[in-house]
């Protein structure tokens, strides 16, 4: 007479442990801008994603990676659109954005979830930076999807390029199996990416135009030509703002001593010190339109005798 045993109310425990084990793997998936991520075993939370994977997402290191990630962007949308961005309003933007990912927990409609995406964003530009013109946040909102999809083409591109088994894709999503250290290098590879491109594209653009710009400080301010040359590539050298090369006749009104710099120079072979000074707001007519351009010096120079421009300004300084 054989015994039958009774199944125990351990063994599904045992079951559960078993398939937990299996899924300790690394695992990243990106979804749009959110991302998922495996790494241990203790306080995980669940989610079951369309396509039948079911991963184990850790809220602490998904908010982590996210808050670096927008760090990254909202920093390359300040470089390229010449934003002053205070360390304080990127960190708390960044802080947003961290939270936000922990939304790919709810299962949303894609229409739901694609406005949501659009209304944050606008909500991480307007933490981040301060605007005057609905353009210039048109402009920076453009700027920051750009980022997005650069550094989300960066990965992929790299993934099809070495041919590697850890992206997939699945209903329009994009998995990455490629670790929090591999997702912020290249965060920050597309940062520098995105700079280097736009620079070439603003280099190509605008060099050898003449562009009137007004220039204002203290009150009282001057319009005038200046020329846009690669050529002037002087920075401030504490700040690395960039330097506008001005005929110094233009500025004795407006000239502030309290805001002076000497800024170094190398002209016609010789080197020297230039007198320069940061204005209160630059403004910069393109075909564009009219661009505010920030963190800007204008240096003086008394050898400016062009009769169709007094001022020197590198291209770079101009957003798309």
């Amino acid at each position: 007479m054989r015994s039958s045993k009774k199944p125990s109310a351990e063994e599904p425990t045992s079951a559960a442990n078993s398939i937990t084990a299996r899924l300790s793997a690394s695992t990243i998936c990106i979804l749009s801008k959110s991302i998922f991520l495996t790494k241990y075993i203790p306080s995980a939370m669940y989610n079951h994603i369309a396509g039948g994977i079911f991963t184990v997402v850790y809220i602490d290191v998904l908010f982590v990676i996210n808050f670096f990630i927008t760090f990254f962007l909202l920093s390359a949308t300040a470089r390229i659109t010449k934003k002053r961005a205070a360390t304080a309003r990127l960190i708390l933007s960044s802080v947003l954005g961290g939270l936000y990912s922990l939304i790919i927990l709810v299962d949303l409609p894609l229409a739901v979830s694609v406005l949501l995406k659009l209304a944050v964003s606008a909500v991480l530009l307007l933490a981040a930076f301060h605007f005057d013109r609905l353009g210039g946040f048109f402009s920076a909102y453009v700027l920051f999807y750009f980022m997005n999809f650069v550094f989300l083409g960066l990965i992929y591109g790299i993934a099809l390029a070495v041919k590697t088994p850890y992206i997939h894709l699945s209903n329009g999503t994009v998995y990455l199996n490629i670790g929090a250290r591999g997702l912020l290098v290249s965060a920050f590879i597309a940062y520098l990416a995105s700079c280097v491109a736009v620079r070439l594209y603003n280099r190509r653009l605008a060099a050898g135009e003449v562009l009137p710009i007004t220039v204002e400080n203290g009150g009282r301010s001057v319009s005038l030509f200046a020329l846009t040359d690669t050529g002037n590539k002087l920075r401030e050298p504490f700040s690395d703002s960039p330097v506008i090369v001005a005929d110094a006749a233009k500025f004795e009104e407006l000239f502030d001593p309290e805001k002076t710099r000497i800024i170094p120079a190398e002209t016609s072979g010789s080197r020297g010190f230039m007198l320069s000074f940061r204005p209160d707001k630059v403004t910069v007519r393109t075909s564009r339109g009219e661009e505010e351009i920030e963190n800007v010096y204008i240096a003086l120079s008394d050898r400016m005798k062009s009769g169709e421009f007094s001022a020197v300004i590198n291209p770079e300084i101009l957003t798309v």
